[in-house]
């Protein structure tokens, strides 16, 4: 049938069986080349019409598939996003034997991680800047905070604080911390900055601190180490919390210049003893107690004392 369109030689070699014994009887029977073109036409047509019926089957199915799966994917629990465990300073703290402390006291425990001053940059915040953030140095990455035992009211309110422009101005600085507030009948309120939050920071470098401030009445300087913050808060204390290392700073209505050592701090009472270690704390606060309120108070220059 070398007459015949090249369709029709494809289809007497790969067609199915049959449409290649429809072809065969077409040459058997020998008809005219008109007849036998048509015949051989409609064995096309016919399997061109397989095959789209092949391929409409095919994808009703996918669409079918899909729709059944579709309520199954919405009904699917959302997974929680996994994150990272936050890495553990690896420092020489953690090999450090433990201190000697006093009597009755608890011995030092080293604790992680840990952020270490170099001992190079000792000015903690002169307050110039005008914002709540300490400058990014030695690690310290915090912010000075307001807040209070709720009893009364305090300018400014709780939460971060930025410096007020001393009336006046000091020589060379002209803005500092101020606060001042009412009467509080629970444990007071506080003026504070966490060197690192969820660190511990290692201040050893240094001697202890210095600062100028102004006001009436008192207030205490308190240094909490890690050993004193609840677990809750990224430190080590279980039970009877917060007792810092503090030293009361007697005001007056102008500016003076404390220093004062690590060795002049001393806990209030009320938690577990701990020797003061340098190597471990969390934050400074400016407090003032409720025999203490009301209150107004200035802060200025703080910084370490270099040793």
């Amino acid at each position: 049938m070398s007459d015949s369109p090249p369709e029709f030689e494809r289809l007497r070699r790969h067609g199915t069986e049959q449409e290649q014994r429809l072809l065969g009887s077409a040459d058997e029977d020998r008809p005219s080349a008109a007849a036998r073109n048509a015949a051989l036409a409609h064995v096309v047509r016919e399997h061109r019409a397989r095959r789209r019926r092949a391929v409409s089957f095919g994808l009703a199915a996918v669409a079918l598939a899909a729709a059944a799966a579709l309520p199954l994917l919405l009904r699917r629990e959302p997974q929680p996003m996994r994150l990272t465990a936050e890495p553990r300073a690896s420092t020489q703290a953690s090999a450090r034997a433990l201190s000697p402390s006093p009597s009755g006291a608890s011995p030092f425990v080293p604790c992680t991680p840990l952020a270490v001053a170099t001992g190079e940059s000792p000015l903690i915040d002169d307050f110039e800047d005008g914002d709540a953030h300490v400058p990014a140095v030695e690690q310290r990455i915090g912010q000075w905070l307001i807040f209070n035992d709720g009893t009364g009211t305090e300018f400014p309110r709780p939460g971060t604080v930025d410096p007020t422009r001393i009336p006046g101005g000091r020589g060379p600085s002209h803005f500092a911390l101020h606060s001042a507030g009412g009467k509080f009948t629970k444990w007071g309120a506080s003026l504070s900055l966490e060197f690192n939050p969820r660190h511990c920071y290692d201040a050893s470098a240094y001697g202890g601190l210095e600062f100028w401030a102004r006001g009436r009445g008192e207030i205490r300087l308190i240094v909490k180490m890690t050993q004193v913050i609840a677990e809750e808060f990224g430190g080590s204390c279980s039970h009877d919390c917060y007792d810092g290392h503090a030293k009361r700073i007697k005001l007056s209505r102008d500016f003076q210049h404390f220093v004062v050592p690590w060795s002049e701090l001393r806990q209030t009472g009320f938690g577990t003893p701990l020797a003061f270690d340098a190597r471990s704390l969390d934050a400074i606060d400016f407090s003032v107690l409720p025999e203490e309120t009301p209150f107004d108070f200035w802060i200025d220059d703080v910084s370490f004392i270099p040793r």
